[in-house]
């Protein structure tokens, strides 16, 4: 489902992990809305699989604004993939 995204992560390693660790993430991640009221968040990251079309477009603006020269410079390989990682999991658990 994120074949695309982990493309944009340069380092075969950090690649690898962040395969493992999307494969680990709850079943409910790839089901349900990115907000359930949906009050901060846009239309499109409603209902059924919300909160993965939410993540997508995280991690495209991020490889978007990695290729902008005055953004790109300011960090290493591994930071920009490191924090695609991040945007990848980073609402993977929800807690309650």
């Amino acid at each position: 489902m994120f074949t695309e995204e982990l493309n944009y992560i340069e380092e075969a390693r950090i690649r690898e992990a962040a395969k493992v660790l999307l494969d680990n993430l709850p079943d409910y991640f790839y089901k349900i809305p990115a907000s359930s009221t949906g009050k901060y968040h846009p239309d499109f990251a409603s209902g059924d699989g919300g909160l993965v079309r939410h993540t997508k477009v995280a991690v495209r603006i991020a490889y978007e604004m990695f290729n902008d020269e005055s953004i790109t410079a300011a960090y290493s390989k591994n930071e920009k993939d490191l924090m695609m990682i991040s945007l990848m999991l980073h609402d993977g658990l929800k807690s309650g």
